[in-house]
């Protein structure tokens, strides 16, 4: 398992990676919030990677000078606490950048639900 920066080439499989997480309209806010997200500061987008393929993706953003992000992983690693690592990862980025983080949406693929403690999809 590898944690790392979002790069261009892994563009497809976390697109592919929401649309099988998400609903459809809240597939249509996530995309929008991980584009202007990547042309602000895509260091604030991490990916898990197994076997070159994407796993699981953190999406961070600063608002209002606090953190904050939606986790979307797959549920076949959820056992091996990709999301638990990714979290930890984009928090080490917050506080380099000044930021506490604040918020957070977690989609659940296997469960086809969202546990949410931020309205981003509402």
């Amino acid at each position: 398992m590898n944690l790392r920066s979002f790069q261009l080439s892994d563009c497809e499989k976390v697109t592919n990676l929401l649309k099988e997480v998400l609903s459809d309209t809240c597939y249509k806010k996530t995309i929008k919030v991980f584009s202007k997200q990547l042309s602000y500061d895509s260091e604030l987008v991490v990916v898990a990677e197994d076997d070159s393929e994407v796993v699981g993706v953190i999406i961070g953003s600063i608002k209002n000078k606090q953190g904050q992000y939606i986790l979307t992983e797959d549920p076949s690693y959820t056992e091996n606490e990709v999301g638990k690592k990714m979290v930890i990862e984009l928090k080490e980025r917050f506080v380099q950048k000044k930021v506490k983080e604040k918020n957070i949406t977690m989609y659940d693929i296997q469960h086809k639900e969202s546990h949410q403690f931020d309205a981003v999809c509402s």
